[in-house]
């Protein structure tokens, strides 16, 4: 994570292996801004009762347990000020994504979970 101006909270994969917007569906469809930044989100104030908790109704409570579990999420994230936010692909960091290197990987790696689907996308 960089500055977080550039990453949308809800929508975008920052934190964890889903979008936020995936994790809790009911607490983006309640929310009444579903395209902030994760910096303007900070900046309001995501601890629990902090400002950047803006509802279209009054949460149920079983949706205020799930930002609760939110909130344990974000706890300890940190910013980077001086650093922008970019994509990184995992299985080549240093290099970024390229078809061959996807292919590779599609190729050589045998414990994935989804070969049969790799398989059928990838017509030897």
């Amino acid at each position: 994570m960089g500055d977080g101006r550039s990453t949308y909270f809800w929508t975008d994969n920052w934190v964890g292996v889903t979008p936020l917007r995936v994790q809790f569906l009911r607490l983006f469809d309640l929310s009444a801004d579903r395209w902030v930044t994760v910096e303007e989100m900070a900046r309001r104030g995501w601890e629990e009762g902090g400002g950047a908790w803006v509802w279209r109704r009054r949460l149920l409570a079983w949706e205020e347990e799930s930002v609760s579990d939110c909130v344990v999420l974000l706890h300890n994230i940190d910013f980077q000020d001086q650093v922008l936010d970019r994509w990184m692909w995992l299985l080549d960091p240093i290099n970024g994504y390229s078809v061959k290197g996807t292919y590779h990987f599609l190729t050589t790696v045998d414990d994935s979970p989804d070969r049969g689907f790799f398989d059928d996308v990838w017509h030897k």
